[in-house]
């Protein structure tokens, strides 16, 4: 029997490794492809998590709209309020006495019964997902700095602090009147103590505009419903009223 020699390649095998390697230009297509591939996919995948984002938000906001009308319902028909004011006459205010109000009623109870120093928004139905929260928002020595969760108050119109309670039966267009909402989100020229109340569209300052989720923000109003609204419709207003969407009275 002829014994084959180890260093001796079997016919028809010699060129099955050259045939099996890629080439260098061969893997520059494939990466180039994968890159193609993923330029397409990385925006639909933005789109898709911005949704999710915006559907979670909105479902905290019915459960903030529901932790509003309970709290009404506990107390004389009263809504909650923007803000503290720590202590009463100082002129300072804390702004998330809605928050510790509400708070016996959402789905995660917080400490709001030992005051709002102890509320945290962060991973609660008052954090929207999208919001810049923490210390690059509210410095830490700020009392309450972590009640904040980008949500807001309509301040000007349905309370301010815990002296300005106001009753539901006060607002005649409550489908038309914004309780709480999505706030402003950290710009060049805002201070912390901006955040966490809603600016009325007659405050005319740029920097107040609320625009979160693709241009506008989610918001509870006052007959208990929650819609979407872009921020070029909350501003205009109706019927030459700007302030059509967060005032009271007709």
């Amino acid at each position: 029997m002829k014994t084959m020699r180890p260093d001796k390649v079997p016919q028809g095998m010699e060129n099955r490794s050259h045939r099996e390697a890629f080439t260098l230009i061969e893997l520059l297509v494939v990466i180039a492809i994968i890159a193609i591939l993923a330029g397409m996919l990385l925006p639909a995948l933005a789109r898709a998590k911005s949704k999710a984002q915006g559907a979670r938000c909105t479902s905290n906001e019915k459960q903030i709209a529901l932790g509003y009308l309970l709290y009404a319902g506990d107390f004389s028909d009263y809504l909650p309020v923007a803000g503290t004011e720590a202590p009463p006459g100082s002129g300072w205010v804390a702004p998330s006495r809605w928050f510790q109000e509400i708070s016996p009623y959402i789905s995660s109870p917080d400490t709001g019964a030992k005051g709002f120093t102890n509320l945290v928004a962060q991973n609660k139905v008052v954090a929207c997902p999208t919001a810049r929260i923490g210390t690059n928002v509210i410095p830490s020595n700020v009392p309450g700095h972590q009640s904040y969760g980008g949500y807001g108050h309509n301040y000007n119109y349905l309370g301010y602090t815990q002296v300005d309670h106001v009753k539901a039966t006060t607002i005649t267009k409550p489908a038309d009147t914004v309780m709480n909402g999505d706030g402003l989100d950290p710009n060049k020229g805002l201070s912390w103590w901006n955040y966490g109340y809603l600016y009325p569209p007659s405050i005319q300052v740029p920097l107040f505009r609320y625009v979160r989720h693709e241009g506008g923000g989610n918001y509870a109003w006052a007959d208990g419903h929650v819609a979407r609204m872009t921020w070029k419709v909350m501003s205009v207003g109706q019927n030459g009223k700007v302030d059509w969407y967060y005032q009271p009275k007709p």
